[in-house]
C-alpha cells in the first residue's frame, strides 16, 4: 500500500499564466509551453518554447480551461497542483513524447538550447512516471475492489453467543445484536458486490491528507459541516457509488482512503484499525473483506479497547453508547439502538 510512486514532486515551482496571478518563472513557462505543444492535435497550433508569458499562451490556457475542462470562469492560470495542470498532463499523456527538438524551433532553423532540452527531458520523465502510475493505480484499484470472501457473510446465533463470552458475559447478547442491526441497516456485513458495506467520509480523508485535495477534489476532501451533508449523500447514494468514491480516493492516498471509510457489519472506521487488534491497514482491509466473523472480532476488540463504550454497553446507557461509538454528532443513534434492543428483547418473550 505504498503510495510513494504516485506522489511525484510538483513539476511547476510556481503558477503560470495571467500576470499578477502567477509567478511565471521562465522554467515553468517553458514546461507549460512544451506541454501544450505535446497536445498540438487539440489546440491546432504551435506555442513558442521561449519562457515568455504571451497573450497567446494566456489565451491558450483560458481556452483549454473553458473548452476541455469545462470551467465556467476560466482564469488563464495553471497552479502547480491544480485542476488545470492535472488536466493538461492527462491530455499530454495521450500523445507521444516529442523529440528533443520541437517542431516550432526547427521551423526557425535553430537548435534548442541545453536549458530547453533539459526542461523537455524533465517533462518527458514526469509523463513516463505518470503513465506508470496510472497503470499501477489501475492494478491497485483492481486489487481494492476484488472480493475476498472466504467465509459466511452473516452471523449465526453461535457467533453472537461466542461474542457474549468474549465480553465476559457482561454485555447482554441483544446489545451486541442491536449494534450489528443498526450499523448494517439490518443487512449482513456485505453488499451485492460481495464487498463489505462501507460509507466514505470525506472530512476524515481531508484530515489524513492535510487538506491537500480540498481544491482539486472537493467531493473527496471537504470540511465537516453536518452529519450526512451533500457531499456525503452524493458519495454514498448506494454501495456502488461508495466503492467508486473509495477507489478515487485510494488512487490519491491509499492509507488515508481506507482510514476514511466505515467498514462492514459494525461500520468500524478504518482509522480505528489498531484498536481493532491490527498492526497494519492491509490486514484490516483483508479481514473486512473476508467474512462476518472477522468483522465481529474487530468490533469486539474495539469494545474491549474502549472502556467508556464497554461500560455504557454493560449498563445499557444508550446515550453514551451512541456518543462513544459515533461521536458527539450521533443524531438519533441512541434511540435506534434502544428501540432495536427493546424489539429483540420483546421477541424473546
Amino acid at each position: 500500500m505504498d503510495n510513494s510512486l504516485r506522489r511525484l514532486s510538483p513539476l511547476l515551482k510556481s503558477a503560470v499564466g495571467t500576470p499578477g496571478k502567477a509567478g511565471n518563472f521562465q522554467r515553468d513557462v517553458i514546461i507549460v509551453q512544451y506541454l501544450f505543444n505535446l497536445i498540438k492535435p487539440i489546440i491546432q497550433y504551435d506555442i513558442p518554447e521561449d519562457g515568455i508569458i504571451s497573450p497567446t499562451l494566456i489565451r491558450t490556457i483560458s481556452q483549454f480551461q473553458s473548452i476541455h475542462l469545462r470551467f465556467q470562469h476560466p482564469d488563464g492560470v495553471i497552479e502547480p497542483e491544480g485542476k488545470t495542470f492535472r488536466g493538461l498532463v492527462a491530455a499530454a499523456m495521450k500523445y507521444p513524447l516529442a523529440s528533443q527538438q520541437s517542431s516550432f524551433t526547427s521551423s526557425f532553423f535553430r537548435q534548442p538550447s541545453a536549458n530547453e532540452n533539459s526542461v523537455r527531458q524533465l517533462v518527458n520523465d514526469y509523463l513516463r512516471k505518470e503513465r506508470y502510475n496510472v497503470a499501477d493505480e489501475t492494478l491497485e484499484r483492481s486489487k481494492l475492489i476484488a472480493p475476498g470472501i472466504d467465509g459466511a457473510v452473516s452471523l449465526t446465533e453461535q457467533d453472537f453467543t461466542e461474542a457474549w463470552e468474549n465480553l465476559n458475559r457482561r454485555v447482554e447478547l441483544n446489545i451486541i445484536k442491536a449494534f450489528s442491526i443498526v450499523e448494517s441497516g439490518g443487512r449482513s456485513g456485505f453488499n451485492a458486490l460481495n464487498l463489505p458495506i462501507i460509507a466514505y467520509e470525506g472530512h476524515i480523508f481531508r484530515k489524513y491528507t492535510k487538506r491537500k485535495y480540498d481544491q482539486t477534489h472537493p467531493f473527496l476532501s471537504y470540511k465537516y459541516v453536518k452529519k450526512a451533508g451533500p457531499e456525503w449523500q452524493k458519495n454514498n447514494i448506494d454501495q456502488l457509488s461508495a466503492w467508486n468514491t473509495l477507489a478515487k480516493a485510494y488512487a490519491l492516498d491509499a492509507e488515508a482512503a481506507i482510514k476514511s471509510c466505515s467498514w462492514g457489519m459494525f461500520q468500524i472506521m478504518g482509522f480505528n484499525y489498531e484498536s481493532c487488534g491490527y498492526k497494519d491497514l492491509g490486514t484490516f482491509l483483508k479481514d473486512m473483506k473476508s467474512n462476518a466473523c472477522k468483522q465481529l472480532n474487530a468490533f469486539l476488540h474495539l469494545c474491549n479497547k474502549n472502556s467508556s463504550l464497554l461500560s455504557a454497553m454493560v449498563n445499557k446507557d444508550f446515550y453514551n453508547m451512541a456518543f462513544n461509538y459515533n461521536g458527539s454528532d450521533f443524531g438519533d443513534y441512541d434511540v435506534k439502538i434502544r428501540r432495536t434492543y427493546e424489539s429483540l428483547e420483546k421477541g424473546r418473550r
